[in-house]
């Protein structure tokens, strides 16, 4: 889930296998970069550089626009989709505050990953803040980290 993807990069060359846009803007390719550059990251092929996970086949929600941003509804809904695709692992850098309490991304992350086993990748603590980030839990087991190193 980010701002599209140009599955025409050679790095990504035959990995994005079903693309949705979930925006206000016409279509799901990427007009930011950061989705292309995310997804590279995560599945580059090799053609210049090799990606955390090369194998990997790629489904990208677009959730985020130039114009609007990254809308709540426009992100519960690509988290919906990608879980209901059959996503084993699902990368949100999309950064943003955290509020006090379960808000509706955290509930939407509880609920998906208990109904389809999805694990919901979550940037956090990339909006500028001083603070570190929290733990994350997913049946049972912890992740976490602070800003600038991992637990």
């Amino acid at each position: 889930m980010d701002t599209g993807v140009d599955a025409d990069h050679p790095e990504l060359a035959g990995k994005v296998i079903a693309t949705r846009n979930f925006t206000e803007e016409p279509d799901a390719g990427d007009n930011l970069g950061h989705g292309t550059h995310v997804a590279a990251t995560i599945a580059a092929g090799g053609a210049t550089h090799r990606g955390d996970a090369p194998d990997a086949r790629l489904i990208a929600g677009k959730v985020c626009a130039a114009r609007f941003g990254c809308l709540e509804s426009a992100i519960l809904a690509g988290m919906q989709w990608a879980a209901e695709q059959g996503a084993r692992v699902v990368n949100m850098s999309l950064g943003g505050p955290d509020e006090p309490g379960t808000d509706l991304r955290e509930q939407a992350v509880q609920r998906l990953s208990a109904e389809h086993g999805t694990l919901f990748v979550v940037a956090s603590g990339d909006d500028g803040a001083r603070e570190g980030v929290g733990v994350a839990r997913h049946r049972g087991r912890r992740a976490g980290g602070r800003r600038g190193r991992p637990r």
